[in-house]
């Protein structure tokens, strides 16, 4: 059966290789983006079965507009894809309000926003699969990437709070939790960082160093990452989180232990302030 697909952020990197995947395998695709530039040839070569829609994600009335020209185009939506987003390495001290606020807004209200106007037609059908691309940095934090972290550790409760409540109506939710790809995220994330502080030379430059050395040598593959994704919707059973990566697996373990070993250390305290009778 032939699904229609709203994805966000599909001019680079995964989004890209959701959308050809997409259209590649026979559905319908509402593809959008900040700049629509360089997607013009998924229009050639797909003609009728892809539209374009020129998308700022934090802009609410552009989310509720993008899903009702999909609708009007394909008659419905089945699948909804919230991939925009964008990292950035750097001190949470050497961050401005305007460039935290900016990237909480872009990678976590652009998925409220565009979940909020989806969600009312897929209540309505009792039907729809909604994939939330989070991160496993919304498992496991790193120095350097707060607001970042911060928008992920977001996106990845939203998400499972969500798949709760609309599980029962028919809807799916699900957050999809990455490692590194193979894409231009890594060298955007680390482009222009400010110089550092002294005090944080030592704590946050090892990650800097860390990222240069890992650009173009990602361990994820977007195209392989895109066919697992893609293949979400025919499933019969999902999961509320999914890791994807061997980097994603081994990171989000280690944070798991730990947080068990603390939660262990600590249990006398965390269970010392109930009401002794």
């Amino acid at each position: 059966m032939v699904k229609t697909w709203l994805v966000t952020g599909c001019s680079s990197g995964l989004g890209r290789a959701i959308a050809e995947t997409v259209l590649a395998r026979g559905d319908r695709l509402m593809a959008t983006a900040r700049n629509l530039k360089g997607l013009e040839d998924l229009d050639r070569q797909y003609g009728d079965s892809v539209r374009l829609f020129e998308l700022d994600v934090t802009v609410e009335t552009l989310c509720q507009t993008a899903v009702r020209e999909t609708v009007r185009a394909f008659g419905g939506i089945d699948v909804l894809v919230n991939n925009a987003g964008f990292g950035r390495v750097a001190p949470f001290e050497q961050t401005t309000a305007d460039e935290f606020n900016d990237a909480i807004d872009v990678n976590f209200y652009g998925v409220v926003n565009m979940v909020r106007a989806a969600l009312p037609i897929m209540r309505a059908s009792r039907s729809g699969t909604i994939l939330n691309i989070c991160s496993s940095a919304g498992r496991v934090a790193a120095a350097g990437t707060v607001a970042y972290c911060a928008a992920k550790f977001a996106v990845s409760g939203f998400s499972e709070a969500l798949a709760q409540e609309v599980g029962p109506l028919g809807v799916r939710v699900v957050s999809i939790e990455p490692g590194s790809l193979r894409t231009n995220w890594t060298a955007t994330a680390l482009a222009n960082p400010p110089e550092l502080l002294p005090e944080y030379e030592a704590i946050i430059g090892p990650n800097l160093e860390f990222g240069k050395m890992i650009v173009g040598q990602e361990p994820g593959d977007p195209l392989k990452c895109a066919a697992v994704i893609c293949d979400l919707p025919l499933s019969r059973e999902l999961p509320q989180h999914l890791l994807l990566g061997s980097d994603a697996v081994k990171r989000v373990d280690g944070g798991d232990r730990s947080r068990a070993l603390d939660a262990a250390k600590w249990l006398a305290v965390s269970e010392s302030i109930g009401f002794t009778n």
